[in-house]
């Protein structure tokens, strides 16, 4: 395995390590046959040199896509954004377009699965009804495919998550915007009828399957019985409201309110495994865990000892530890050679934060891991 220029790439070579950009975007995998176009495509991007040789698997890639295209999280915010504005000058659901949406979405995520962290949306907080419908979209099928669905339980998962906020286009756009804890006791009474007018909504279509109805419907239940409107227990929730309920809590935590700060993903991670089997139906929390990246490629970590990496990969079955280059020293001074930690390996070593994102809050969100769980019926 070695690096060399993008002006001694040869076609036919393979990579040794994955192309990952600064923002995270996994651009080519290892094992990756190298093509002439995408020599010419790199040479634009100013991408100057490439890890190849043989890989540590000795497996290759074989009919990879080019490239990632964050077209598609584009075209599913604009699609959303476009559907319910559709709805809100009186012209109904466009049901054909949602289901458009969530099957081209579930095509990506089935055929490759690490997409996962690239199509979900966690920035944009001026527009959050759209993209937290695309966000729980995603989570959802993921969890659907975990699970074992099939093509139509996927397509009705994923229907009904894109779905299962649009009563609250019936709020005014203050109500809509904000959060149950900070409501006044009238307001919270309101806001909770966001069930009931997705029911009203849904019901004018005659095509929606009960199932689906019946996912918006109850997604805010929960398995102890403590939800809502109807206190519903056990599997006496619909499966899809049970899968919904864990991605709408999930990513409400991590990609934050108007008011709120994100959670990081981990603490995240460790508020659903606390909630399992109280709030949340614990089995579908632990094939929830199996496919959210806790530690996605590419994200720059600080480790226990104060050395910063990057992220380079991580395993179904160790989600916790994944392979880190090693970026920075412990006192902060750039490394001029090629580091690698396995943290599977290396179990005096764990990751502290995620710096790119959460090392300003990453101690106070610690402290504050206990307060969310007590809240989270209200998420």
């Amino acid at each position: 395995m070695q690096s060399i220029t993008l002006e001694e790439i040869q076609p036919g070579m393979y990579l040794s390590k994955p192309l990952i950009l600064a923002d995270g975007t996994v651009l080519l995998h290892e094992g990756t046959e190298v093509k002439e176009r995408y020599i010419e495509y790199l040479r634009k991007k100013g991408i100057t040199s490439l890890f190849v040789g043989e890989t540590e698997t000795g497996d290759t890639v074989e009919d990879e896509e080019d490239f990632y295209d964050p077209k598609h999280k584009q075209e599913a915010m604009d699609a959303a954004h476009e559907v319910i504005n559709h709805f809100r000058v009186g012209k109904g659901i466009q049901l054909d377009r949602v289901k458009n949406i969530v099957s081209d979405l579930i095509d990506q995520l089935s055929q490759k699965p690490e997409n996962m962290i690239h199509l979900l949306d966690l920035r944009r907080k001026e527009e959050y009804m759209f993209s937290h419908a695309v966000n729980t979209c995603i989570l959802s099928v993921m969890t659907g495919l975990a699970m074992g669905y099939d093509a139509k339980q996927l397509g009705e998962l994923g229907l009904a998550a894109m779905l299962h906020d649009v009563g609250k286009i019936k709020f005014p756009r203050q109500l809509a915007l904000q959060f149950p804890n900070y409501l006044t006791k009238h307001e919270r009474e309101e806001y909770r009828r966001h069930s009931f007018y997705s029911l009203e909504v849904l019901r004018e279509n005659r095509t929606l399957s009960t199932d689906v109805i019946n996912a918006c419907f109850q997604h805010h239940e929960r398995w102890n019985g403590s939800g809502y409107p109807m206190g519903l227990k056990g599997d006496a929730i619909s499966e899809y409201a049970q899968i919904i309920s864990i991605a709408d809590v999930y990513d409400r935590l991590i990609v934050g309110m108007p008011h709120r700060l994100p959670t990081p993903v981990y603490y995240a991670v460790a508020i659903l495994n606390k909630a399992a089997g109280e709030y949340f139906n614990p089995a579908i929390v632990e094939r929830f865990n199996q496919n959210v990246a806790i530690y996605p490629m590419g994200k720059t970590v600080r480790l226990n000892n104060q050395q910063s990496g990057l992220i380079l990969g991580v395993g179904l079955k160790s989600k916790t530890t994944p392979v880190v280059r090693v970026t920075s020293s412990e006192d902060g001074s750039d490394i001029n050679r090629i580091v690698e930690l396995d943290l599977l390996k290396n179990p005096e070593l764990f990751i502290l934060d995620i710096e790119e994102l959460y090392s300003s809050y990453a101690q106070a969100y610690a402290d504050r891991a206990q307060v969310y769980h007590t809240k989270m019926e209200h998420a």
